[in-house]
């Protein structure tokens, strides 16, 4: 929703849902585009387009939207005669019905002191509405000028992961794995590997090592390469909330196959993915 589009919808609510009698008042953008009769002989609520102001609540962000105010300007114009309390009684009675009308966006409203028109010969009351929305980070955004395009309440979109990401997704995309070593502990030194995220996935295997080896001692094939994810399984390699942590078996077993990921003072790789 723009500034645009905001405006034309006060205007067309006031005129369809708040002013009971066209010839009494009537809801216009501006008197740039239309005849006005001279003296008024019916109550105008006048917006400008262009005229709105702008507040930043929060600074703007890499990854979110920021909170901001606009401020919609308006003048009450009321025909020669009528009294400054009048007027701004029915000011406040329709700018009350809008604040209903756009509740939860509408944050408030003023009205200001009465003055003479000095061309229209008319009596003219400023007021303002405030309305408080986010605005995307996609858009340029200063404290004084809203861009003709800038989107209101574009919390729906941001939350659209078709359209945009989040810092964590960000994030996986820039720095999507992490290589490093770790030197094994033994059997009874369980070594733990914080990487400040919990991996999807995680292959261990020996630093300038064969992958397999055969223990003729023991009769047995020894595979030092392993791989894991969250809920396989796996007891020797298990990922945690900041990392994996590997095992040793303390025994190894004869004719048979066994996993060393751990073995004392042995350098081994590992391959983490966010």
């Amino acid at each position: 929703m723009t500034t645009s589009t905001l405006i034309r919808g006060i205007v067309s609510y006031i005129n369809s849902s708040v002013i009971t009698d066209s010839s009494e008042c009537e809801a216009i953008l501006s008197f740039d585009d239309r005849t006005v009769p001279a003296p008024l002989n019916k109550y105008y609520f006048a917006f400008l387009i262009g005229k709105d102001k702008v507040d930043v609540e929060n600074a703007l962000t890499e990854d979110c939207c920021q909170r901001s105010v606009v401020t919609v300007s308006m003048n009450c114009y009321a025909p020669p005669g009528e009294s400054a309390i009048a007027v701004c009684s029915y000011a406040e009675n329709v700018l009350e019905q809008v604040n209903a009308q756009y509740a939860g966006m509408m944050c408030g409203y003023s009205i200001g002191t009465a003055v003479i028109d000095s061309y229209l010969k008319a009596l003219k009351i400023p007021c303002e509405m405030r309305f408080q929305y986010e605005q995307c980070p996609a858009f340029n955004i200063s404290s004084s000028v809203l861009r003709p395009f800038a989107d209101f309440l574009c919390k729906t979109h941001v939350n659209d992961a078709s359209v945009h990401l989040s810092a964590a997704e960000r994030n996986r995309l820039t720095t999507p794995l992490v290589c490093g070593t770790y030197l094994g502990g033994g059997p009874y030194n369980p070594v733990t590997v914080n990487l400040g995220f919990t991996p999807s996935f995680v292959a261990v295997f020996p630093q300038n090592a064969p992958a397999v080896t055969y223990d003729s001692i023991y009769n047995t094939v020894k595979s030092s390469f392993d791989c894991t994810f969250p809920g396989s399984g796996n007891t020797l390699l298990q990922t945690g909330a900041a990392g994996f942590t590997v095992q040793q078996a303390e025994t190894t077993p004869q004719n048979s196959a066994c996993r060393t990921l751990n073995e004392e003072n042995v350098t081994y790789v590992y391959l983490a993915v966010k």
